[in-house]
């Protein structure tokens, strides 16, 4: 019975040990097959550095901040201090510490808590931060041991140190020793002394508390603790250890901390450009180097400008409804025209994540024009000198009535009369742009605009009436980076390049993954791109854009758009194109109870920031090709100037296109009393306050400037502010032309030449006798009509800098009589 007995035991045993055995073989073979693979590891996520033109770290991106650095790199301090306080028996074990696991078991039972302590090498420290969670559960151990020993079959001893070294987390965002050392010390893991290198070895336990940043005196503590456990194992000698102990933390912080507040919206694009080629996994944990095109000293020029803007009310801040940043905000890009390189972003006055350089798509106003006028050069057989009559005209040929009315209408209501391409876009008049568009065609200014650079026009901008587009009225609008992009086509001898932010980039293995190769085209030619360079030259020289000037040649234009929305200036000198742009993302007006910010402060702030950013560059004028000559011509007729020209316009030419007629409309000039009632010769009888002088030409007896006329509109069925009215504004020996009184609008002969004032035959008899009933030939006004913003696409506030011309000066001085 009793063997009987002990045999039912026996196999009792037996099978409750082989079942146990199983859920134990079972158990471990699960969680081994649910760990990781190992065999092609090689680190963890790395993070991206960012630099400069000039090599300097600009930034990191990353999941983990960490930097690898091989082996060779690390002091052997500091490997040596890892060894000394983490594991002493690093070279001599399999990955596992069987002692220490023991020890750690009884320390575990007697304090009831069978997860309070671990017995961790480097090698299961390894497997545990690269691969596993936290947690402290048998499962998870069981993980870590497995790994632990896969790691020391397949790797060597060195490079488990080396994967170690680059892996674990050193306290606040610094992963790997290389990190660290930058972000306590600002230098590189190889220049770290013995005394920084026991802090850092000192740091995996508890990196939190043990923080120099957090908590200096415990830091300096648990190096002290370093140093004593790496004399003990004779790394050091006793006075090496007695000098390391006695050193001071010397933490250096702040190199890093500045970069970091450096060109943020720049980055923003980096980041951006790079995910969108790379992934976001890759960006953020490759380890990638990206080498930028950023200038630093003109990044730091440009933020600089802006702050002081700001900070001194040039540029106001409200707290707008809508949205939570200051406004208005501002952008500015500069491109090097020849590359086509981003020497500088600007994407908004904080550090918000809307990069206002390339995502904001804005109204550009009257900065679109040049676009319009290069058109005309290439495409509609214009010269700078050719004639445009800036006078009023019907928005439609079908207004009749109560309907009808003017459109464009310039900035301030003021007409000009006969003017020429040069003088039109110096003084960014409003009815020359759309009177060339008209010309040119709406496509064919699309067309040209696109090889520029610019991407965001929507089929309604194409469509064939669409002449608003060239007082910068489009559907979406135009990006400052695009526009910086078109118009350093003008300053780059009409070739177009590609904006790039990024030269080159190399993966964690110092390969060469991508570089840099931006598209160029020729999309004018060099003649035509230097005629549009030259009256943008004068924009800035004679024009709207005065405040743009510096020590060289510059080109530029202004833009303000209806009500105030958008202000920008866009120019370039022959090496830096730049734009700027301001305006509330909300898109409300800028006229602030302080003041109305226009285009006027735009061109400030480029002013003074282009002339700090091109101060140590050679000066490069523009140059002149060879196919192009400058040509004395008369400012009213486009031809060749003569003796009585009553002023030259000195304009450039393609030779061939060049007026080669003189012109005839100027001779003698006679100067006669006029009534200015009526129009007619003036008398004795005549009083003295309505008689004016008056300047006619000998031969043909046309009337000539200076003089103004007003006009405006009587309609009852129109409120006041709707009426049309303005001032036309007739220049020395401009021929005065004859205009509706109410509309401005030119009066026309039948070969469609413009009618000229004549001078009068018959003397006025009005104010003889019981007076007469002569009718009243002109209403030459000399009072000041109102001012009102431009109601077309864009407007000019900048206007108001030109200087006034008094329609009077003496008419010796006029001609230059001797």
């Amino acid at each position: 019975m009793k063997k009987k007995t002990k045999a039912i035991f026996l196999i009792s045993f037996l099978i409750i040990f082989a079942l146990g055995a199983g859920a134990i073989l079972g158990a471990v073979t699960w969680i081994i097959q649910d760990s990781p693979d190992i065999t092609d590891y090689k680190g963890s996520s790395e993070a991206t550095m960012i630099y400069d033109a000039e090599g300097e770290l600009l930034t990191k991106l990353f999941k983990e901040n960490r930097v690898y650095v091989p082996l060779e790199r690390i002091p052997e301090d500091l490997k040596n201090a890892i060894i000394a306080i983490e594991d002493t028996k690093f070279y001599v074990h399999h990955g596992i510490d069987f002692w220490g696991i023991g020890r750690a078991m009884i320390n575990n039972i007697i304090k009831g808590d069978l997860t309070d302590q671990g017995a961790s090498t480097i090698t299961q420290q390894l497997a545990r931060n690269a691969f596993l969670s936290l947690d402290k559960t048998y499962l998870r151990k069981i993980q870590e041991v497995y790994l632990a020993i896969q790691f020391e079959r397949l790797y060597t001893k060195s490079e488990i140190l080396e994967m170690y070294l680059n892996e674990i987390f050193l306290g606040h965002s610094a992963y790997g020793v290389e990190t660290a050392s930058l972000q306590y010390f600002g230098k590189s893991v190889e220049d770290l002394t013995l005394a920084e290198s026991a802090l850092i070895a000192g740091l995996p336990q508890s990196p939190n508390n043990y923080s120099p940043l957090r908590n200096p005196e415990l830091a300096i503590k648990r190096r002290n603790v370093v140093l004593d456990r790496m004399y003990e194992l004779d790394y050091i000698t006793e006075a090496e250890r007695d000098q390391a102990k006695n050193a001071e933390l010397n933490l250096d912080t702040a190199e890093e901390e500045e970069k970091e507040n450096i060109a943020h919206y720049f980055i923003l694009y980096v980041r951006d450009q790079l995910i969108d080629r790379f992934g976001a996994s890759l960006v953020y944990n490759g380890g990638l180097k990206v080498h930028t095109t950023l200038d630093p000293k003109m990044q730091r020029l440009a933020e600089t400008t802006i702050k002081n803007k700001i900070k001194n009310g040039f540029i106001p801040s409200f707290q707008s409804r809508g949205s939570q940043n200051l406004q208005p905000q501002l952008s500015l890009v500069s491109l090097d025209v020849n590359s086509g390189a981003v020497r500088a972003m600007v994407g908004g006055r904080g550090t918000d994540q809307f990069n206002r350089a390339y995502q904001a798509v804005r109204q550009p106003g009257s900065a679109f024009k040049p676009f319009v006028y290069s058109t005309a050069l290439i495409e509609g057989g214009y010269t700078t000198g050719t004639i445009i009559n800036d006078l009023p005209m019907l928005a439609s040929d079908s207004n009749k009535g109560d309907k009808l009315s003017i459109w464009p209408r310039n900035y301030g209501d003021r007409y000009r009369g006969l003017i020429n391409v040069n003088t039109a876009l110096t003084n960014s008049v409003n009815v020359a742009a759309v009177k060339l568009i008209k010309d040119v065609g709406v496509k064919s200014v699309i067309d040209f605009t696109e090889k520029l650079g610019i991407s965001t026009f929507t089929k309604s901008d194409g469509h064939s009436d669409h002449y608003s587009l060239a007082l910068g009225g489009l559907n979406r609008g135009v990006t400052p980076i695009e526009m910086a992009a078109a118009y350093s086509v003008f300053a780059n001898k009409g070739i177009y390049t590609e904006p790039h932010a990024i030269t080159k980039v190399y993966d964690k293995h110092e390969n060469l993954i991508y570089e840099a190769e931006p598209k160029s085209k020729m999309v004018m030619s060099q003649a035509d791109s230097y005629l549009i360079k030259s009256m943008l030259k004068s924009v800035v020289d004679n024009g709207t854009g005065r405040r743009a000037q510096m020590d060289r040649d510059v080109g530029g234009k202004t833009g303000t758009t209806n009500d105030y929305t958008d202000a920008w200036f866009v120019g370039f000198t022959s090496q830096i194109a730049t734009s700027v742009w301001i305006g509330e993302d909300t898109r409300r007006s800028m006229e602030y109870d302080v003041k109305t910010v226009g285009s006027g402060e735009a061109a400030q702030i480029w002013g003074d920031y282009m002339r700090a950013a091109v101060k140590d560059m050679p000066i490069i004028n523009f140059q002149m090709p060879d196919n192009i000559i400058e040509v004395d011509v008369d400012p009213y007729t486009g031809l060749l100037s003569n003796e009585y020209s009553p002023r030259i316009d000195v304009l450039p030419y393609k030779k061939g296109t060049e007026p080669t007629e003189k012109e005839s409309l100027h001779g003698p000039v006679e100067t006669i009393r006029v009534d200015r009632q009526s129009g007619l010769l003036a008398t004795a009888d005549c009083p003295a306050d309505q008689i004016e002088e008056r300047h006619y030409i000998r031969k043909s007896g046309i009337r000539i400037g200076p003089a103004q006329k007003s006009f405006r509109e009587v309609n009852s069925a129109k409120d006041s502010e709707d009426l049309v009215k303005g001032t036309y504004t007739i220049a020395a020996g401009e021929p005065v032309q004859q205009i509706d009184q109410e509309y401005g609008i030119p009066k026309m002969q039948r070969n469609g030449d413009p009618r000229y004032e004549t001078k009068p035959t018959r003397s006025c008899n009005i104010h003889s006798g019981g007076g007469s009933s002569i009718p009243f030939l002109n209403n030459d006004s000399q009072s000041e009509s109102e001012s009102e913003p431009d109601s077309g696409g864009g407007s000019e506030s900048e206007s108001e800098e030109e200087e006034d011309e008094s329609p009077f000066n003496s008419i010796f001085d006029i001609f230059g009589n001797d």
